[in-house]
C-alpha cells in the first residue's frame, strides 16, 4: 500500500519533467540556418526529380552549393 503512495506521485513528477522540454520545443522559432536548410532540402527534391541524381555525394554537393548561394 505504501508503495502505491510513493510510486504514483513519482510517476506523475517524472511525466511532468519529461513533458516540459517538449512543450518548450514547440514554442521555439526556426533560426535562419534552419530555414535555409529547409529551403535547400525542398530545392533538392526538385533537383533530384528533374535530373535523376541520387546518392549522398550528390546531395552534399548540392546542399553545400545551395547554402553558399543563400548566404
Amino acid at each position: 500500500m505504501f508503495r502505491r503512495f510513493v510510486a504514483v506521485p513519482l510517476a506523475a513528477a517524472f511525466l511532468m519533467v519529461a513533458a516540459g522540454p517538449m512543450a518548450s520545443a514547440e514554442e521555439k522559432k526556426t533560426t535562419s540556418q534552419q530555414q535555409k536548410m529547409k529551403d535547400c532540402a525542398a530545392n533538392w527534391k526538385e533537383e533530384k526529380a528533374k535530373t535523376g541524381v541520387t546518392g549522398g555525394d550528390a546531395y552534399h554537393k548540392f546542399m553545400s552549393g545551395c547554402l553558399k548561394k543563400q548566404s
